[in-house]
């Protein structure tokens, strides 16, 4: 925001009193509407930063992360928790045990033969139930309002997601 009349009328008074030149000159209107974008990008960019600048991560850290293919070969569900399945996947070079929190999204059953994408080389980490060793990638709130990331046809497991 260059001056406080941009703050208080959103950019519309100084864009549109800004004196016109001669030929091929802007109009006040689309100096408004040019204005208007500039608002809505330096608004965007706002919310970019809000969403974790800070957080972001160089090419190189990305680069440690082993994505997989992993077929699930079994799944069931834990006891004692209303939010975790327990789930066996083949990645390639082994089998491993995951816990992921998508029971309500998904029955065991549906899981079984599925290909999904993992985090193969996350430390494994030991939890109530038993230890996991990955983690299923899924997006969404949470809850029954989750999804896995699928892969097209012809993937198998073990293959590295570049």
């Amino acid at each position: 925001v260059a001056d406080s009349r941009e703050a208080e009328d959103g950019g519309a008074s100084a864009s549109a009193s800004a004196p016109a030149s001669a030929a091929g000159a802007a109009s006040a209107d689309e100096r408004i509407e040019i204005g208007g974008i500039a608002r809505e990008r330096a608004t965007r960019e706002v919310e970019r930063g809000a969403a974790g600048a800070d957080d972001r991560i160089e090419i190189g850290e990305f680069a440690k992360i082993d994505l997989r293919i992993a077929r699930i070969t079994g799944a069931k569900l834990v006891e004692g928790s209303d939010k975790l399945l327990e789930i066996r996947v083949d990645v390639g070079d082994g089998e491993r045990t995951v816990f992921a929190g998508i029971r309500a999204a998904y029955s065991p059953q549906s899981l079984v033969g599925r290909h999904v994408v993992v985090v193969a080389n996350l430390a494994p980490r030991r939890m109530r139930f038993g230890v996991s060793d990955g983690m299923i990638l899924a997006a969404g709130p949470g809850g029954s309002d989750i999804r896995l990331l699928g892969v097209d046809e012809g993937a198998k497991a073990g293959m590295r997601v570049k």
